[in-house]
């Protein structure tokens, strides 16, 4: 992190009116503490208007055994440069309750409902929030309070869940799922139509809700690594990455050069073997089964090579805390840049095919359209923003592990050449294929940066004892988009708080704009150009 960054944010504080107390640690973190909560709305709006943050989370903690009251941490960041904003507040825990944001960010409302779910804690003058993972929980169960036991046994207990009822003439109500024909994972969907267009559709997940937080808290660091695997299976690596960071972090801990080689590897190969699989999805969902076969084998060759470099097809077991498990040779550095030739190569054709099929392009075309605004409003990251116009690229905006050492900066030429592809981008099917497509292509760049491996170990191991309530934020930008870990450690290097914040809980709820005034038909190859996951929403 440039020194001069953060002493450049710093000054821009020190200007503000406001009562706090600020530090940074780890590098890139700004932490601040306001003396008077009731000015956060203030503050927050001052940090978005005038240093140009956007919300990343919210992070709630239940610390009445440490500083008699709950925390809350809002995560704001910048898309400029590498820096991290915590707000801190403590909020009494015999007034419970805190001010909303949603004045300053609209999107804020699903990390208050979320709040609310999990700590029971609800915002000032607000008593109507819906449920949004926990919609069958028992009544004044809590589950990331601390006086919440893990194994607790719950009963079964069915609420109804009011969707926003739509009325007029002729409208019509489809409800889909949450068991679907496919095998895919749960989610409600409740469309109101006019004759075949959508006019309205809200969404209800929260079926794979696993408990993922809470369970952290009574494992080893070690085997949360494992844990984090599964958060997502198809997000093995962001994931796992991004835990594993936060922990190296709080330890101080410099993993060999090696091993952050191989984490890059790992990670673009996490993403090119995805990006194949939609690609074929959204192909088969308009029913060009010869172009998604193609991609499908694609897909299949990329799995075999994980398979092949890790022993897992879905890359569980690489990354550990201190480095990677998996040790790559140059010579097997050497056997994946073939094969992503060869694999490209056939890339390349098919997709000269695609985009000489009319009927296809028409299909993708104008279907679905998100528009800029709306990314803006819902926080919406990754590449559901970048189909918008909008870049945002972890990679780029907070490089981490090996990606620092990369130089992203372009030509004037190619850098406006990039912007012009941007804007041209307007948000709808077709534009989030060729996002996709992009990301391929820039992946195997990303790969091919990487000649020749270091020599030396591939793992430090942590000797030391983590200092109790210290906190680390991890991040890595999966295939979805920005991936947000921070962990607070306890006692005997136990974990106090898990907090994961995945791309796909940013951007679900931008499908409810992208279905309306699209016919029901077309609902499949919107969704599955998106391809959110529901396990790594539902936690």
């Amino acid at each position: 992190m440039n020194n001069k960054t953060i002493e450049h944010y710093m000054s821009k504080l020190e200007h503000l009116e406001f009562k706090f107390k600020s530090h940074v640690q780890n590098n890139n973190e700004i932490h601040i503490e306001l003396e008077d909560s009731s000015k956060l709305i203030e503050f927050c709006n001052i940090l978005k208007l005038e240093i140009n943050l956007r919300l990343l989370t919210m992070i709630y903690c239940d610390e009445r055994k440490t500083n008699h009251a709950f925390s809350l941490r809002y995560l704001l960041g910048s898309d400029t440069d590498d820096v991290f904003f915590f707000v801190v507040i403590f909020i009494d825990k015999k007034h419970a309750y805190f001010p909303s944001l949603s004045d300053v960010f609209p999107y804020s409302i699903k990390y208050e409902r979320e709040i609310n779910d999990m700590f029971g804690i609800q915002t000032q003058g607000d008593t109507t929030l819906k449920p949004l993972l926990l919609h069958d929980f028992q009544k004044n169960i809590f589950p990331l309070r601390k006086d919440f036991h893990a194994n607790t046994e719950l009963n079964y207990t069915p609420r109804k869940f009011e969707f926003t009822p739509i009325t007029g003439d002729g409208i019509c109500e489809i409800p889909v799922g949450p068991i679907h024909a496919g095998i895919i994972e749960p989610g409600h969907f409740r469309f109101s139509v006019l004759g075949e267009n959508i006019v309205n559709m809200e969404t209800r997940l929260g079926y794979a809700h696993k408990g993922i937080e809470k369970i952290a808290e009574n494992m080893s660091i070690n085997n949360v690594v494992l844990l984090s695997e599964r958060i997502s299976g198809d997000e093995s690596i962001a994931n796992s990455m991004a835990f594993c960071q936060a922990i190296e972090k709080i330890a101080q801990l410099e993993i060999p050069e090696k091993s952050k080689q191989i984490r890059l590897l790992f990670a673009e190969l996490e993403r090119i073997y995805n990006h194949f699989g939609t690609l074929s999805g959204i192909l088969n969902d308009v029913g060009f089964s010869y172009g998604a076969s193609r991609l499908e084998i694609l897909k299949e060759y990329m799995m075999q090579l994980n398979e092949k470099l890790s022993g897992s097809r879905l890359l569980f077991g690489v990354n550990q805390i201190g480095g990677v498990k998996v040790d790559i040779s140059n010579t097997s550095l050497a056997d994946i840049h073939s094969m992503l030739n060869d694999i490209f190569q056939n890339f390349e054709k098919i997709l000269e095919h695609i985009q000489s099929n009319s009927s296809v392009i028409d299909r993708l075309r104008n279907t679905g359209i998100i528009e800029k605004q709306t990314v803006n409003d819902l926080g919406i990251v990754g590449l559901s923003s970048i189909c918008a116009g909008i870049d945002t690229d972890t990679r780029k905006n907070h490089p981490y592990g090996y990606y620092s050492s990369i130089n992203f900066e372009q030509t004037p030429r190619a850098d406006m050449e990039q912007q012009v592809k941007l804007q041209k981008r307007i948000g709808d099917v077709l534009s989030r294929f060729m996002s996709r497509v992009d990301e391929l292509r820039y992946s195997k760049k990303l790969i091919e940066s990487i000649s020749n491996l270091e020599t030396g170990e591939i793992h430090i191991p942590l000797e030391s004892e983590l200092i109790p309530f210290s906190s680390g934020l991890g991040y890595a930008e999966s295939h979805r988009g920005e991936t947000l870990h921070w962990v607070m450690m306890g006692e005997d290097n136990s974990i106090f708080r898990y907090k994961i914040r995945t791309a796909s809980f940013a951007n679900w709820s931008v499908i409810e704009h992208a279905v309306l005034n699209n016919i029901v038909a077309d609902f499949p190859v919107i969704n599955k150009s998106f391809d959110f996951s529901y396990s790594g929403n539902d936690l």
